[in-house]
């Protein structure tokens, strides 16, 4: 075993000037910052007419060269040509900008002495094709386009080449999908950086792995500022590779080179944890913690998102047939009553009006007694049915106003209700259940990798004056004591969490079948009222025109014999009174019969209507439930956690690895802490992925 040496320009500096440095467009002697190192622009080689733009960098502290490709680029002066060269990398044709790649390549080399090359889209596919002819030269890329049929050799593994595809890119994706990845040649490893969102902007940062903002910020705002859960989610595509913390190797393929432990490297497992490690689990310690304000807000606001979607619920019933008809339950009750009650004036009034008329008739003139015969119009009996019908209509509204009220009252609260422990909040209440377990677990987590690096750095202390003990002791010729340390390592354990089981498909789950049962329920309850109150009208509406019928034949039955003219002026004023009155009347049926039309078609509406309201009311109800925007908020917040802890896993899995199998028994109580931390992040990984979208 050997002490091995961090190099100095790795992946994460390499990916960094691939994706975002390369497209900035420095002059030379320019100097650029990279993961905290110090970068000097040496060359520039811009506008070629090939297309071709690429820049040579050299790390300040180590002298080491970087050749830098641009990926395509439609805005530079021969940005056209990029467009080209990316429809050629799908033929067998050598473009041209690969030989002036190569060409590139060659001249920097002869010049400076190049230990690296780098590339993105375009840009990558560039540094493959100048790495298959340089083997000895480390080649790094970041969603990198295909090579050209034929020029990767399928018997060569080419190690010194490694290309990372972020797990949103849909260059990569779709390249992967159609079974083209093999013309990248050299290592593959998928990270989790960007955001599932397929905006243009976001598509563009996917694939190049880096916001270009004036202010170099590299986050997406999530939700609206001032709102709980209000954060960013950062995006930069380096900081999810994750290398070995003493060799610089990535972790993707198992284990780095075993080193030696001694002081030195243990100083670089404390400082890694402390500087980096901790850091980046603090960052999933805030989505997730934003995620959770998010969850508490939507608690919080419970009896408002009830109330909307009673008043969502309403709104169907305050119009009739598409016309505004008033706000409130109550004031539909009103509306209806006072539409029945008009009709009831109404009937009565025809009532009256008919008695009135059967006075006329039977107290004509005595001039007329022996022309015209005794008229007797019966209308009560009908006019009675009719009475009861609206008294019918009547009982059916306040029926079904007691059905809508009820529904409101009682249905719409229930539609909340389930869960693993049935909560009145079924959603948001087995997600803050299950967020209270993630927030006492990523607590005890992030205290125990504190813990953790603390310890390390006592143990890389405690080497440090063994080895002192050891310089003395051989200086005095004495004998060696072994350097004891009392370690209590903290090995905490996290609670196991009943709770999401279904993952975040539970909103899902839970809306289909409650909304299933509400249908049923709703439909049940209100569609035999609706279709009582259907056939009353309907019979109402036939009474209406049978009195209307009647009457309107009274005028017809008054007729005179020939030859009676000396009475044809009384006949005259006579049949005036009585077709004047039987025209009171006809307008009194004339507008029951319109208002009766009126309300049947709104009640026709109500049925017909109904089903597609339904389907309305579920979204409604699915933004009820969890607002849908806040609901992906809180999946995007914990993708990228769980992003950050699957990272953790792999480094841990190597800090592991390093620390076994040693005699010392310092050494080994490291390696039973790193096994703890590593088994609750693993713990905490799985709780967080049961809060994601699937």
């Amino acid at each position: 075993m050997t002490t091995i040496q961090r190099p100095a320009t790795d992946d994460k500096d390499l990916v960094e000037l691939a994706g975002y440095h390369a497209y900035r467009e420095y002059s030379e002697q320019q100097k650029i910052i990279v993961n905290g190192k110090k970068f000097k622009v040496v060359h520039t080689n811009y506008n070629h007419p090939t297309g071709l733009d690429a820049l040579t960098v050299k790390n300040v502290k180590t002298g080491e060269y970087t050749v830098v490709y641009v990926g395509t680029d439609i805005h530079a002066e021969n940005g056209k040509q990029d467009l080209i060269t990316d429809i050629q990398f799908l033929s067998d044709l050598t473009p041209e900008q690969i030989k002036e790649a190569r060409k590139y390549f060659n001249e920097m080399d002869k010049e400076f002495g190049i230990s690296s090359i780098c590339g993105n889209s375009l840009g990558g596919g560039l540094t493959n094709s100048v790495a298959i002819e340089h083997p000895d030269v480390k080649a790094v890329t970041l969603n990198p386009a295909i090579l050209p049929d034929k020029m990767v050799d399928p018997n060569k593994d080419y190690s010194n080449m490694t290309n990372y595809f972020s797990l949103y890119d849909v260059l990569t994706r779709a390249e992967t999908a159609l079974q083209m990845h093999d013309r990248i040649p050299g290592k593959q490893f998928t990270i989790k950086n960007g955001i599932p969102i397929l905006t243009k902007e976001k598509i563009g940062t996917n694939h190049t792995g880096f916001l270009r903002n004036k202010d170099k910020t590299q986050y997406y705002p999530i939700g609206d500022e001032e709102e709980p859960g209000n954060g960013n989610i950062y995006i930069d595509a380096d900081e999810h590779i994750v290398l070995s913390i003493w060799t610089g190797e990535p972790l993707y393929e198992g284990s780095s080179e075993r080193i030696e432990i001694n002081k030195e490297n243990l100083d670089l497992l404390a400082h890694a944890l402390k500087n980096n490690v901790k850091p980046r689990l603090e960052r999933a310690d805030t989505y997730l913690t934003n995620s959770i304000a998010i969850v508490e807000d939507e608690g919080e606001k419970f009896s408002t998102r009830i109330d909307e979607l009673k008043n969502s619920f309403l709104e169907f019933f305050q119009t009739v047939g598409g016309n505004p008809i008033s706000n409130g339950l109550s004031l539909i009750g009103d509306f209806f009553h006072s539409k029945i009650n008009r009709l009831i004036f109404l009937l009565n009034d025809v009532e009256r009006k008919a008695l009135s008329l059967n006075i006329i008739l039977n107290s004509s003139p005595v001039e007329l007694v022996e022309y015209i015969l005794k008229i007797d119009l019966s209308v009560e009996s009908v006019i009675g049915e009719a009475r009861g019908f609206l008294y019918r209509i009547k009982a059916l509204i306040d029926e079904f106003l007691a059905c809508v009220y009820h529904i409101q009252h009682e249905k719409i609260p229930a539609l909340f209700e389930g869960g693993k422990d049935m909560f009145v909040d079924a959603i948001v209440g087995e997600l803050h259940a299950h967020f209270d377990i993630i927030n006492l677990n990523k607590e005890k987590v992030v205290q125990q990798l504190t813990d953790f690096a603390t310890l390390v750095a006592k143990v890389a202390e405690a080497f440090e004056k063994r080895d002192e003990s050891l310089a003395q002791a051989i200086k005095n010729n004495q004998g060696i004591d072994d350097v004891t340390l009392d370690i209590q390592p903290s090995l905490y354990c996290i609670q196991e969490s009943p709770y999401m089981e279904e993952k975040m498909n539970i909103k899902e789950i839970h809306l289909e079948l409650a909304f299933t049962n509400f249908t049923h329920n709703t439909e049940t309850l209100l569609t035999p009222i609706l279709t009582a109150l259907q056939t009353v009208l309907d019979f109402l509406a036939t009474t209406i025109e049978t009195i209307a019928f009647t009457i309107k034949q009274v005028p017809n039955m008054l007729t005179l014999p020939p030859g009676v003219g000396k009475v044809l002026k009384l006949f005259g004023d006579f049949r005036e009174k009585v077709r004047t009155t039987v025209d009171e009347i006809s307008g009194l049926l004339q507008e029951m019969a319109a208002t009766v039309e009126g309300v049947s078609q709104g009640i026709n509406a109500l049925v017909v209507n109904y089903p597609q309201f339904l389907s309305n009311f579920r979204q409604y109800f699915d933004t009820a439930l969890f607002g849908i925007s806040k609901y992906f908020n809180v999946h995007l917040y914990n993708l990228a956690a769980i992003a950050i802890l699957e990272e953790m896993e792999l480094l841990f899995n190597d800090i592991i690895y390093q620390l076994s199998n040693h005699k010392a028994k310092a050494i080994d109580a490291l390696c039973e802490m790193s096994k703890s931390v590593s088994k609750n992040i693993k713990l905490l990984n799985e709780q967080v992925d049961r809060v994601k979208i699937i």
